[in-house]
């Protein structure tokens, strides 16, 4: 088992330069494969401290089995004015 950091960046200036703090916001952790199983991911985000995110592996996907359910965004016309 291997653990890494996830973290965001946070620029600041300090005595005129600008730097670079990095916040700690979660752990991705990785589980070697063995003879039984995958190699594996798990993603645990400090903001959601009962929850542990399954991390997988993207595939493409036949888009042609899957249903068009995306809505479009409303364009100024759709918006009622409130004046």
């Amino acid at each position: 088992m291997k653990r890494f950091d996830v973290v965001v960046p946070h620029k600041y200036t300090k005595d005129g330069e600008e730097k670079t703090a990095w916040k700690n916001v979660g752990t991705l952790v990785k589980f070697e494969a063995t003879a039984d199983k995958a190699e594996s991911f798990i993603l645990e985000m400090n903001m959601f401290p009962e929850t542990a995110f399954k991390v997988f592996e993207q595939k493409p996907r036949d888009m042609g089995n899957i249903p068009n359910t995306s809505v479009p965004y409303p364009t100024q016309d759709d918006i009622a004015s409130p004046f």
